[in-house]
């Protein structure tokens, strides 16, 4: 056996590159032609060298190779791969590479190399820590900057062979053009990928520059109709509304938990090949079943995919879907990735106006899932009656007022340090049960569509909010029961269930206390220990007006 080498690859700044801009088209691009240089251009580079490379995985931004050959080989090839990328994404995008030699006689697809491996996970975040990035470009009164991004300079119009007339004297930058370009070979594989399905129902051969649609669309049911020359929405403006009500979209982060650690406790180059084959395909199966279930395509006024794929691969999931649906689809999302590999997902999703920025949305979004990771993981850690290892959903609602931070949302939704009459020290007030287990966030939906169902009224559940948010045990509580006790009876039974069932799930029980395994409710509260008091009420007002029902109405109640 002659030398072999091992070579780690990841692309740089992938979200500054995929959304450098704005405009859908832009994104859904730059995101295509990344995924295309990560699963298609690393294999092209080392046919047309006939270099002797097994690929290891290649997938989510990253990959891994086994060079036949000495180090110098290796780094060859990662340059091939870096030059790739420039010319690809004419500057746009990057990828840092990093190299580690295999002892003679090592089998690395059998033997024990996690060391080796960890080296080589080291030098690489060394790469990127060291990886060049361009400051500033040279400023010219003349120059004209590009009508996409704003950060390059403008080269030339529009390169599609239909841009949109109002585009027509428009200038782009050659990074952004190579995106629209992009977009537009991808909509033509979509229109080849449609109308294979439909002559063959399968779908085998997916156009090099469409992998991701044709493995959503090959994994979906045949009960999945799909009309020819069905199409993604232009612009999020297009984006129905499946429920009715508010113009607003949802958009999703889904991103897998420890999936760093997961990858680095594997000992050998067949389980990491075999665990990053899993978890690729499990997270193209659980977007195709949640597209299946609570996405069907929009038949009027033309045959049109009622979401979008920004970025899937590896164990990361952007998209965007109409905001009636987005909490849906992320339990969807999220419950069956566990159940295909047995690995768990956060999850953010941010509700907003069509209009709001993408920008300051993504930002959002990118917040939202940090919470639900480091949130997710105190609960699992204090939680002694469920060890087992838990997805959590997080979500915010944009409001005119709203934070461009989600820690800074939340900090206005709890307070500490208050003072209870009677008692000795403080207490703390969390106005919302944010993140959600999955199947928390399944009742709590269904707490929505039922309180829908019967007709708990805005102005009531508004006036239920002004009460949870003084957080406190003396107007919070008064002017919480006279909101109650504005409902019917059957309106007030159904509120007070959902309050003593979540109470009764998310205090702390204690074995040898048996009264700590029934609900203190204090009503809009209960009590979660002997100082903290919670609330679900406040995330089902927030939710009220962003929930499907099952017939697909959001309902018109005052």
């Amino acid at each position: 056996m002659g030398k072999q080498t091992l070579i780690s690859l990841d692309t740089n700044h992938i979200k500054q590159y995929v959304f450098a801009t704005d405009r859908l088209k832009d994104i859904r691009g730059a995101s295509s032609r990344l995924d295309h240089l990560n699963r298609r251009a690393m294999h092209d580079v080392a046919q047309e060298e006939h270099l002797l490379v097994t690929p290891v995985y290649t997938n989510g931004g990253s990959g891994m190779f086994l060079v036949e050959g000495d180090r110098q080989e290796a780094e060859r090839f990662g340059r091939l791969i870096q030059k790739e990328y420039t010319n690809r994404t004419k500057g746009g995008a990057t990828v840092s590479f990093a190299v580690q030699e295999l002892p003679n006689g090592v089998d690395p697809w059998k033997d024990d190399i996690q060391k080796i491996l960890e080296l080589l996970n080291f030098r690489l975040l060394t790469a990127k820590a060291q990886s060049q990035d361009l400051l500033a470009l040279p400023s010219h009164p003349f120059m004209r900057p590009c009508d996409s991004c704003g950060s390059q300079y403008a080269e030339g119009p529009d390169v599609r062979e239909d841009p949109d007339p109002d585009e027509q004297r428009k200038r782009y930058c050659e990074a952004c053009r190579t995106k629209r370009l992009e977009d537009n070979r991808v909509r033509r594989g979509i229109e080849g990928i449609i109308n294979e399905r439909i002559n063959t129902e399968h779908v085998k051969n997916a156009p090099k520059h469409s992998y991701i649609w044709g493995e959503i669309i090959n994994k979906l049911p045949q009960e999945y109709h799909i009309p020819p020359k069905t199409e993604r929405p232009s612009d999020f403006n297009e984006l129905p509304n499946i429920g009715g009500g508010k113009d607003y979209l949802g958009l999703i982060y889904a991103d897998g938990n420890n999936m760093g650690k997961i990858m680095g406790q594997l000992q050998n180059l067949t389980d990491r090949k075999n665990t990053a084959e899993t978890i690729d395909t499990a997270i193209f199966t659980a977007l195709s079943i949640a597209i299946n279930t609570h996405l069907k395509v929009i038949k009027t006024p033309k045959p049109m995919f009622p979401f979008d794929v920004l970025m899937v691969g590896g164990d990361d999931i952007m998209i965007v879907t109409p905001a009636a649906v987005a909490l849906d689809v992320a339990a969807t999302i999220a419950e069956e990735f566990h159940k295909k590999t047995g690995y768990t997902l956060s999850v953010g999703v941010v509700l907003a106006p069509i209009k709001y920025p993408f920008g300051l949305l993504q930002d959002l979004a990118e917040s939202t899932l940090k919470h639900a990771k480091k949130e997710g993981a105190k609960k699992q850690a204090a939680s002694e009656q469920d060890q087992k290892s838990t997805s959590y959903i997080n979500f915010l609602v944009v409001a005119g007022s709203t934070s461009h931070d989600f820690q800074q949302v939340y900090s206005s939704l709890h307070k500490k340090h208050v003072p209870i009459s009677g008692k000795k020290g403080d207490a703390k007030f969390y106005a919302t049960l944010r993140p959600y287990k999955v199947e928390e966030m399944k009742k709590l939906l269904n707490t929505i569509r039922e309180g829908r169902r019967l007709s708990l009224g805005r102005t009531k559940l508004h006036q239920m909010r002004e009460a949870v948010l003084k957080m406190n045990l003396t107007t919070s509580v008064s002017d919480g029961l006279a909101v109650l006790r504005n409902w019917h009876t059957g309106q007030r039974d159904f509120v007070l269930e959902q309050l003593f069932t979540l109470g009764k799930s998310e205090g702390q029980h204690n074995i040898d206390e048996p009264g700590s395994w029934f609900p203190r409710v204090t009503f809009p509260w209960f009590a979660d220990g002997d100082d903290t008091y919670r609330t679900s009420l406040l995330d089902i007002v927030e939710l009220y007006d962003f929930v499907a029902t099952e017939g697909g109405s959001s309902g018109n109640e005052d």
